[in-house]
C-alpha cells in the first residue's frame, strides 16, 4: 500500500461523495490512505469524508496551503493529488501499480 490520494476541498460536498467512491473501488491494493484537506468548507464535505474512512486534515482556504497540509499528513511512498470532481477511472490502481514498478516503487 503505497499511494496517499490527497484531495483539497471547499464545499465540495456535491463531487466528493463520487471521488472517493471511485477512488476507493479502483485501487486495486495500492491505496495506503485518503486524505482529504478542506480549506474551511461550510457544507458537509468533512462530515463525508470522514464517512467514507478518509483522514480529515482542515485549515484556512487556498488551494497551495491545502496541498501542503495535505503532504504533511501523508505516509504513502507516492502521492495522488486530485480534484473533488476528478472522475478516475476502475483500472486507477493496475495503471499506478504499473507506473511504480516501472520507476522505482
Amino acid at each position: 500500500m503505497k499511494i496517499s490520494v490527497i484531495i483539497p476541498t471547499l464545499n465540495a460536498a456535491e463531487d466528493l461523495p463520487e471521488c472517493l467512491l471511485l477512488v476507493l473501488s479502483g485501487a486495486a491494493g495500492q491505496l495506503r490512505e485518503v486524505i482529504v484537506s478542506d480549506g474551511g468548507s461550510v457544507d458537509d464535505s468533512a462530515e463525508l469524508a470522514e464517512k467514507s474512512g478518509a483522514q480529515v486534515v482542515a485549515g484556512s482556504p487556498g488551494r497551495g496551503g491545502q496541498l501542503r497540509r495535505g503532504a504533511q499528513a501523508a505516509s504513502g511512498e507516492w502521492l495522488l493529488f486530485l480534484h473533488a470532481d476528478t472522475h478516475l477511472p476502475q483500472s486507477w490502481g493496475r495503471v499506478a501499480a504499473d507506473h511504480m514498478a516501472h520507476y522505482g516503487g
